[in-house]
């Protein structure tokens, strides 16, 4: 019984950290929330939340601590470490990580610690993160399959490291196939496909990869080439075989903006790499409004923000699309994919916020933005990314605040990160529209989470009740749009 009752805490623990479910959510199924992610859900900021943390991760590591505190102290060290890890101190991040494997052992900090070690890469490393992944692979095979595949992947990177690609093409081979197509693991798998002996494998997948890194990443085409030469294969058939994708992505970016009646555009950051966007302008005839500028979710698709785009052009409102460093074509050294940013995500939105902000200066030179004024909108894990553009030029104008107003579509943000994003947002005092819908719902519980405590009328939640992820939400029914619009034209509650 005290077995069982120890699964339960920790399915309780599990499943209350990955949906961030509000305190009342937990508390109306009879379950007392964990301590420690009460204090996310309730913190003021982020330095009261770390406090709270690092009292029940030290409490956890008393000499006669129960099993119950144990779990609580390694819940809470899981936190410690993402929150190290997001505002770039690694090796905080390690120490908080391998802490919560010897107090609770979950797969979080086991696959987190696996990837902080294979990002420093020395062999010591590798065999740590080699030992972590084969313990993770077994527990998960027998105990929590949905794991087994992610568990699987991170053991096949780590034995090819060691040397033991045969052995790391097994593990593919078995648990790879819902994998192979993500960005983090489709340049990986195709490396061991290739030093295990299985060029076709590898060939398809490389070359891909190459034409979603527009031929720029230097890494991509030498494993391409290497492929090529081994199936005997001539350099004709590798143009072709990238072109055959390339142009697929190219005819599709171009309908896109043909059918928005927009077009894609590029300059130059500051430091030199590119920077690209979609400009939509607004309807003829229509009111002038604020342009929104939009950013692209690096792991989607272009068309799913078509909907939102088009209505707001049609109601008068310029839209500006950015992509975000390594992806949508917005491609350059350091950054020639999205997976450049796994585990940086702290430096990943400071430098899409500077590149938004330079991107507006150099709108707002040719017109597109009178006054300085602009609205902001971003998806899913790019939240702070709006957040830092209101702090840095929400009172730019004379006339006015810079940036009057937030879109923040299906927020997600990490529950430790919550209470810090809603005192920053309380402070700067812009208001904020989020857009959720049931499909999401860990989203839906971010959201209920940023409206607490600010201040009232600052933040409207709309749940749209129909199916839809991400900016594609937007396409449920014309309704959805139409509620932010009305949103938009709302006078401001004087405070």
């Amino acid at each position: 019984m005290s077995r069982r009752a120890l699964t339960l805490a920790a399915m309780v623990l599990i499943l209350c950290a990955s949906f961030a479910l509000p305190p009342h959510g937990a508390r109306a199924a009879g379950i007392p929330p964990p301590p420690g992610l009460l204090a996310m859900w309730e913190g003021k900021d982020g330095a009261s939340v770390r406090a709270a943390l690092r009292r029940y991760a030290s409490e956890g590591e008393t000499n006669g601590a129960s099993a119950a505190k144990r779990l609580e102290g390694g819940e809470a060290a899981w936190w410690l470490g993402v929150q190290d890890a997001r505002a770039g101190r690694a090796d905080s991040a390690l120490f908080q990580w391998r802490r919560a494997m010897r107090l609770r052992g979950d797969f979080d900090e086991g696959f987190a610690l696996i990837d902080a070690l294979f990002r420093r890469g020395r062999p010591a490393d590798v065999a740590e993160a080699y030992g972590v992944a084969a313990v993770l692979a077994e527990q998960s095979a027998l105990e929590m399959p949905r794991r087994a595949p992610e568990a699987h992947a991170r053991l096949a990177w780590a034995l090819h490291l060691r040397g033991r690609s045969d052995s790391a093409l097994v593990e593919i081979h078995r648990w790879g196939e819902a994998l192979h197509s993500r960005p983090m693991w489709t340049r990986r798998f195709a490396t061991i496909e290739l030093a295990a002996g299985e060029p076709a494998a590898a060939w398809r997948w490389l070359a891909t990869l190459s034409a979603r890194t527009r031929q720029r990443d230097a890494g991509v085409e030498s494993l391409l080439v290497r492929a090529q030469h081994v199936l005997g294969y001539s350099d004709e058939r590798r143009k072709a075989a990238v072109d055959l994708v390339g142009e697929r992505i190219a005819t599709d970016e171009q309908r896109l903006a043909a059918s928005l009646g927009g077009r894609f555009e590029t300059a130059r950051a500051k430091d030199g790499f590119p920077l690209r966007w979609l400009a939509v302008p607004a309807a003829a005839g229509t009111p002038k409004h604020p342009p929104l500028l939009y950013v692209l979710p690096p792991l989607d698709t272009l068309a799913s923000v078509d909907t939102l785009a088009a209505s707001l052009a049609a109601a008068g409102y310029p839209v500006v699309m950015m992509a975000p460093r390594g992806s949508h074509g917005a491609l350059g050294t350091g950054a020639s994919g999205p997976e450049a940013w796994f585990g940086r995500e702290g430096q990943f939105h400071a430098r899409v916020a500077v590149d938004a902000a330079q991107l507006m200066d150099l709108l707002g030179r040719r017109g597109v933005a009178p006054g300085g004024v602009w609205l902001v909108g971003t998806p899913g894990e790019l939240a702070p990314v709006a957040l830092e553009l209101a702090r840095t030029r929400g009172a730019r104008s004379q006339g006015g605040p810079g940036i009057p107003a937030l879109l923040l579509v299906a927020p997600r943000l990490p529950v430790v990160e919550v209470a810090e994003f809603r005192s920053r947002l309380g402070t700067v005092g812009t208001r904020t529209f989020i857009q959720v819908s049931p499909e999401e719902p860990d989203a839906l519980a971010t959201a209920d989470l940023i409206a607490r405590a600010t201040r009232p009328g600052q933040v409207r939640v709309a749940d749209s009740g129909l199916a839809g992820r991400g900016t594609a939400i937007f396409r449920g029914e014309p309704k959805i749009v139409q509620r932010f619009l009305a949103w938009l034209a709302e006078k401001p509650a004087a405070h």
